[in-house]
């Protein structure tokens, strides 16, 4: 087929954005449960509702969440893994009415519910003791004027059903990740309190677990910190089938005399605490959502994890024997999660790499073979498919950052000699997040239609380490707007992109930064994409959730005070992008869910109402029904449509 010899700019995608976000969805949480296959689906054409699917061999699909049903749980609001698979059934929150249920799985019958009609608490993190007598989670009750309020409760399951789920552990802010031990007679958890954020700081506590009479209960003078401080993280704990308690943790606990300058693995035997991996790698990640797993410990000699070193992803095994850790997969492989035991000899894990999406993997142990299961039929050849290229470069205030860089790819097409692309510049949320190399077919999207993408991992992402996560306390909106900055001029000076063309798009925080370089760095941006992004720090800790409540008092180094806060000289007033628009010079393109509880519409709003008083050319789209990251196809296609037509519009005509 010839290739046409044309400007970036007139290059026509190989994808559209109804094909990008109608294909398969990915697996989530898959799992082998009485030897069948188990996975999560997110459902953008059922406007994002999750249901539990079980496949044959054979690659036959049965869909086993009933109409009317919605897989999925609003704790933190981020939520996660909400189901259980145990005792023949699926245990699941259902966030149409907030009710847990049950749910047989051989012969399928209709969901029973188990709580209460009237109740508006939200669940997640079960676990089912041993004999089925109860169920554990993590209960989040919304409390209307005040915080709400987090704890680990217990239903019982013999009697009276449906029925309200009483508290075991209070009086911390925050809990995680319940466990129970083989036996069945003790608790682990993670707890933390403000102003920490989970991967800031957290407590890893157990308890015994008494059964008096159909009453459950955790023994509070049994209760013990295991590990953990208001410098030391935790997270992704696991029992071994001996009783063992595997975790991650990083940071430095100084009562216990436990450092690690990146998430390794310990282990605790109930008398001590061993470290299992000390080899400058991630085997843990940031606490956002429930349910991660980055580990499975197989049995008492073998662990088979994704750790993540200089921010790529690895298959390893780790021999406690021996005290050895082996990379399994040498292959391409990127974005593991979701690890999950089957039997003793094998994995299951979510995993990705440059040029396939994210599809369930099983590791075999014994015969070290990786088969891939139920894959999506690619969207993309490979000539189609650009492969990002690992970026380290210098920034302007002597540290060091990264990002990845994706050349435009397209074998239709070919720019003329010597042309440079435009450069679309993303920035993740978070910001304690991170972007993988993973296939991405929103990447691609752009490349294909002859942009240049440069996906930035700005200190204070994760997976490079605790102290480059860390480095952005206090630094929120200034190191993080110089890596982006630089992390462009670098591009620049490489020749990797054209000066004049420079576009950048982000959601939440990652708006929030667009926002930033847009104003701080006027005269290196063209065009600008903010997905609910925040203009106005004071608003957002006015409307925000409990979740995030204190997460400025670390990311700006001062505790917010609504007398003080909105005044010139406070950091909350001048790291504002809203305060700062006069020194904008891009347009920009404005994207709101109606229904957002984390940066609720008003920022977006305020925001739009200080472009349109000064002037400043933008559009700005509402969504209603949509929350915080857009589930619905029909929005999704029609924001990348307005987004892919505005930088165009730019780039080629102008503002004008």
């Amino acid at each position: 087929m010839p290739v046409d010899i044309l400007p970036f700019l007139q290059w026509q995608a190989r994808l559209n954005p109804r094909q990008l976000y109608s294909q398969a969805p990915p697996p989530q949480y898959p799992a082998f449960y009485r030897e069948q296959f188990y996975c999560l689906e997110q459902r953008a054409a059922e406007g994002g509702r999750c249901v539990l699917v079980r496949r044959q061999s054979d690659g036959t699909k049965e869909t086993l969440t009933a109409d009317g049903f919605n897989i999925r749980s609003r704790v933190h609001e981020y939520g996660g893994k909400a189901f259980l698979l145990a005792d023949e059934h699926v245990w699941f929150s259902n966030d149409v009415d907030r009710r847990i249920y049950k749910q047989e799985l051989s012969p399928l019958v209709l969901p029973e519910p188990l709580t209460a009609a009237d109740s508006q608490d939200m669940f997640i993190d079960f676990q089912l003791t041993g004999g089925g007598e109860y169920l554990i989670f993590v209960r989040e009750h919304p409390v209307v004027d005040g915080e709400n309020e987090n704890t680990l409760c217990a239903l019982p399951l013999k009697k009276g059903l449906p029925a309200r789920p009483y508290t075991l552990v209070s009086g911390a802010d925050f809990y995680a990740n319940p466990v129970i031990s083989p036996d069945g007679l003790q608790l682990a958890w993670i707890e933390w309190n403000h102003p920490q954020m989970p991967w800031d700081g957290s407590l890893l506590k157990t308890g015994i677990l008494w059964d008096n009479q159909g009453s459950l209960s955790v023994k509070t003078s049994s209760i013990e910190i295991i590990a953990g401080g208001v410098e030391c993280a935790v997270c992704q704990l696991q029992y071994s089938p001996a009783g063992r308690l595997f975790f991650a943790l990083d940071g430095r606990d100084d009562e216990r005399g436990l450092q690690a300058d990146c998430w390794d693995l310990y282990a605790w035997d109930g008398q001590s605490v061993v470290r299992i991996t000390n080899d400058a790698s991630e085997y843990g990640e940031a606490h956002w959502i429930f349910g991660q797993q980055r580990y499975a410990v197989l049995h008492e000699e073998r662990i088979i994890a994704a750790r993540t070193l200089s921010g790529s992803d690895q298959l390893v095994e780790i021999d406690l024997l021996h005290s050895t850790v082996s990379v399994f997969d040498a292959e391409c492989a990127t974005g593991l999660s979701q690890l999950s035991p089957v039997g003793r000899e094998a994995v299951v894990y979510a995993a990705a790499s440059f040029s396939r999406a994210t599809a369930a993997h099983v590791c075999s142990i014994e015969n070290r073979e990786i088969s891939e299961w139920f894959s999506s039929e690619p969207l993309l050849d490979d000539v189609d498919i650009s492969v990002p290229e690992h970026l380290s470069y210098c920034t302007s205030d002597g540290e060091r950052s990264y990002a990845w860089y994706y050349q435009p790819k397209n074998h239709l097409f070919q720019a003329p000699a010597g042309d440079k692309p435009p450069l679309l510049v993303m920035v993740h949320g978070g910001p304690t997040s991170r972007c993988d190399s993973a296939l991405n077919y929103q990447h691609q999207y752009w490349t294909g239609r002859g942009f240049a993408v440069l996906d930035v991992n700005h200190r204070g992402s994760t997976g490079y380490g605790r102290s480059y996560r860390q480095s952005l306390r206090g630094q929120w909106g200034l190191i993080d707007s110089l890596d982006i900055a630089n992390a462009v001029e670098y591009a620049i000076e490489q020749k990797l992109a054209h000066p004049q063309q420079i576009c950048i798009r982000g959601g939440s925080a990652g708006g929030y930064l667009v926002l930033r370089a847009l104003t701080l760095f006027p005269d290196l941006f063209c065009a600008g994409a903010c997905y609910y992004g925040i203009g106005n720090l004071v608003t957002l800790m006015a409307v925000t959730h409990k979740f995030e409540a204190h997460y400025l008092d670390g990311l700006l180094a001062a505790t917010y005070d609504a007398s003080e806060s909105d005044q010139p000289g406070s950091p909350y007033y001048d790291r504002s992008p809203l305060h700062d628009l006069a020194s904008l010079k891009s347009p920009m393109i404005v994207f709101q869910g109606l229904e957002d509880k984390v940066v609720p519409p008003e920022l977006s709003r305020e925001l739009v109402r200080s472009l349109q008083a000064r002037g400043i050319y933008h559009q700005y789209i509402e969504y209603p029904g949509e929350g915080h990251g857009f589930r619905c196809l029909e929005t999704r296609i029609d924001a990348l449509e307005k987004e892919a037509e505005f930088f165009t519009h730019i780039l080629t005509v102008g503002s004008h």
